[in-house]
């Protein structure tokens, strides 16, 4: 039996304790060198074995800190050159089990992918946002869940639509979230500190390849032949006005500022 065989026996057994022990021991080969010599059929077969650790995870504060600790695989566990076949395998799995999962368990999975994607997000910042990395990323949602393929439950992409902005902000101003709690917490925000806050959410927004990075809902939106996913794309990610908050694209607010002034101007006299 190979070693790749052999974990994935024990994260399907149906002790927790023998599951847990086989994850701590899967953790500690996976951040050795070996890892890298993991083809991506055999991640493939190592995320099946996790996969099947989450169906046999019950309560949920324990699906919680599973989700977490397999996501983190992604942020701190994984070799930078493991980390797209590592993405891949995970999909390759959940689109092929996704139509085994009942509606008693899917709420772990939606929970599992979105500490996934927010995983993802980590390495990436870690990585700073290196083009490679950030391409090699997009190329594989873009090949499995934002594929527009029949073959993918539409379920899958509706998720990532619904959570991807959130997840993106998340991990992006990470080092903002005291600040904005502060001002969240306020009866009424006090204006010079939320300016600033904008100000320096749009500086640091200005260093990621946001626009990159929502490429693939820009052509999902654009070459779908599915009327509703097109309209989710467009509805939760595109027409977000977090992106003309954060500087991606321009305020409708300041167009129309500046239209008015055209209408106001009445020539040289």
């Amino acid at each position: 039996m190979s070693q790749t065989s052999g974990f994935v026996k024990k994260l399907a057994a149906n002790d927790r304790k023998v599951r847990d022990a086989a994850f701590e021991s899967l953790r500690k080969y996976l951040s050795s060198r070996s890892s890298s010599k993991l083809t991506l059929l055999e991640m493939e077969k190592l995320w099946k074995g996790l996969y099947y650790s989450m169906w046999l995870c019950d309560r949920p504060r324990p699906q919680e800190r599973l989700a977490e600790s397999l996501a983190q695989l992604y942020s701190e566990v994984i070799p930078v050159a493991a980390f797209s076949d590592f993405t891949e395998a995970f999909w390759v799995i959940m689109i092929r089990e996704w139509p085994n999962i009942d509606q008693w368990r899917v709420d772990k999975f939606y929970l599992l992918i979105r500490r996934v994607l927010r995983h993802n997000f980590k390495r990436l910042k870690n990585e700073k946002w290196s083009s490679k990395l950030v391409d090699s990323f997009l190329s594989i949602y873009e090949k499995h869940p934002l594929s527009g393929d029949k073959s993918v439950s539409v379920a899958l992409p509706y998720h990532i639509c619904d959570i991807y902005l959130d997840e993106l902000e998340l991990v992006i101003f990470e080092e903002l979230k005291d600040k904005q709690q502060a001002l969240d917490e306020q009866e009424k925000k006090d204006m010079t500190k939320y300016q600033e806050l904008v100000k320096q959410k749009i500086e640091i927004a200005s260093e990621i390849p946001i626009q990159k990075l929502i490429a693939p809902f820009q052509k999902l939106n654009k070459d779908c032949p599915l009327k509703t996913l097109r309209e989710k794309c467009k509805e939760e990610v595109l027409d977000d006005e977090r992106l003309k908050d954060w500087g991606v694209f321009e305020s409708e607010d300041s167009d129309s500022e500046e239209e008015e002034d055209d209408d106001d101007w009445e020539g040289f006299n």
